[in-house]
């Protein structure tokens, strides 16, 4: 019993981790403004910088990913831009005791208000 809670408490620990580092690098990647070469619609710093964001972010709680796994897109959402991720990060139990789902699926969207064109 005492290892099921702990592979509970783990899961649960990592999930909040995972859901507050992609929030907080999409919000960072929001308020980038394009670079003068992108054409309309794009921002090349607001996706790398929350891609950027996210492997650091998720490095500092011993959580390893690819930038290239977590680079978000930009959309057209209702006539206005906005930024659009759908990471799957795996999960690794503790213990391996109970079972757990293989991988948190977070999605995350956020209006870009510096980007025009979509």
């Amino acid at each position: 019993m005492l290892l099921g809670l702990v592979d509970f408490g783990w899961f649960f620990l990592r999930q909040a981790l995972v859901v507050n580092s992609v929030r907080e690098s999409m919000r960072f990647g929001a308020l980038q403004t394009p670079d003068d070469a992108d054409p309309a619609g794009e921002c090349s710093p607001c996706t790398d910088g929350a891609a950027t964001q996210i492997v650091a972010a998720l490095a500092a709680y011993g959580i390893v990913v690819d930038a290239g796994e977590v680079t978000p897109t930009i959309v057209a959402v209702d006539g206005t831009c906005a930024m659009e991720l759908d990471p799957t990060i795996v999960f690794e139990p503790m213990t391996g005791f109970v079972p757990t789902p293989n991988a948190f699926d977070v999605d995350a969207v956020v209006y870009l208000p510096n980007v025009t064109g979509c």
